[in-house]
């Protein structure tokens, strides 16, 4: 037919799948990505300074003191100590070491009575199984009195390390303040008034001392 010109359609170009380098590189991106972020978190969790169990860390034992000692080592002393930052560090240096000095005497002197506590235990409680074999119910009577005579006493041991500690972090956290609150400024800083409860280091009760 004259004058009719037929519509031509162009053929659609095929969507090219993404290069093989191309997909690699997209999901090492991703990868990238997700391992920032996990770093990120890391980064933000609470630090908890050398707390073992049944102890605080440096952080919450002095909650204004470990504050101002990290602004110190990051760079961020407060305007009104800027003039003492050596001092305060000095004095942050040594309430640390005091701190961990204090921890160390305790857990090493606890460890100990705990031992002692579980092979009384233990020691008990072969005792019984034996007494019972020969019929012989005051014999585990006996040796159940006296484990617990003995872990009496472990238990006074653990209150006197305990009182130590408390002893040895309360003293330093008063020199510590004593030492800033003679700075120039560091008076206008409201101090730790208190150290915190001491350790806890648990050994069995009487009523778990059976054979």
């Amino acid at each position: 037919m004259r004058g009719f010109h037929a519509a031509v359609t162009p053929f659609a170009r095929p969507v090219e799948e993404p290069r093989t380098d191309q997909r690699t590189y997209r999901l090492m991106s991703r990868i990238r990505m997700s391992l920032a972020l996990s770093l990120c978190a890391l980064l933000v969790l609470p630090a908890v300074a050398g707390a073992h169990p049944g102890q605080r860390g440096f952080n919450r034992t002095f909650p204004v003191a470990s504050g101002l000692c990290a602004k110190v080592a990051n760079g961020h002393t407060p305007k009104r100590l800027q003039g003492s930052t050596d001092k305060v560090a000095g004095a942050c240096a040594t309430l640390k070491t005091s701190f961990t000095d204090a921890q160390n005497a305790y857990t090493t002197g606890v460890a100990p009575l705990k031992q002692q506590a579980t092979d009384a235990v233990k020691a008990l409680r072969a005792t019984c199984r034996q007494a019972r074999a020969d019929h012989n119910p005051a014999a585990c009577k006996t040796a159940r009195q006296s484990t617990r005579t003995t872990i009496q006493g472990l238990r006074t041991q653990v209150r006197t390390l305990a009182t130590a500690y408390h002893t040895s972090v309360d003293t330093a956290r008063k020199t510590f303040w004593a030492t800033i609150r003679a700075l120039k400024g560091g008076s206008t800083i409201t101090p730790d008034t208190t150290s915190g409860p001491a350790p806890t280091t648990s050994l069995p009760s009487d009523s778990q001392v059976t054979g």
